[in-house]
């Protein structure tokens, strides 16, 4: 627990329990986080609570949000956390058959030149098909 804390006071967040067990939650997380994934995993804290803590590590960058498709949002641990923006692009795979979003860290999003007068806010990019488990199976 100590890393955590050491690295939510970095981050000029107060080290709560909560907070840090949030923080753990993601950072052990294989794959991306839904808040419905959270509250199961961490049965003793409150939606709401989870919320507000997501809210508040969001605004210090240190976890970013996807929306994959399957109508849940879900939060990751943001890599360039010491960044003003978030700028951990990555490509997601979300398999159609066991639902799971898998992250492609080591595929970047391709840089798109946008024309005059457009900026770039955020970008998602997610390829669906079949995980390798999955895929076995078809």
């Amino acid at each position: 627990m100590k890393q955590a804390e050491k690295f939510l006071k970095e981050a000029g967040i107060t080290p709560t329990p909560v907070r840090v067990l949030l923080y753990n939650c993601l950072k052990q997380a294989i794959a991306p986080l839904s808040l419905g994934d959270m509250e199961r995993e961490l049965e003793s804290v409150d939606k709401s609570t989870i919320s507000r803590t997501l809210s508040t590590f969001r605004d210090k960058h240190l976890i970013h949000s996807l929306n994959d498709g399957s109508g849940c949002v879900k939060y990751e641990i943001c890599h360039s956390h010491n960044l003003p923006h978030h700028d951990d692009l990555h490509v997601h795979f979300r398999c159609g058959k066991c639902g799971e979003t898998f992250c492609l860290n080591s595929i970047k999003i391709p840089e798109v030149n946008l024309p005059e007068g457009y900026s770039v806010r955020e970008v998602t990019y997610i390829i669906s098909g079949f995980c390798p488990s999955c895929n076995n199976f078809e």
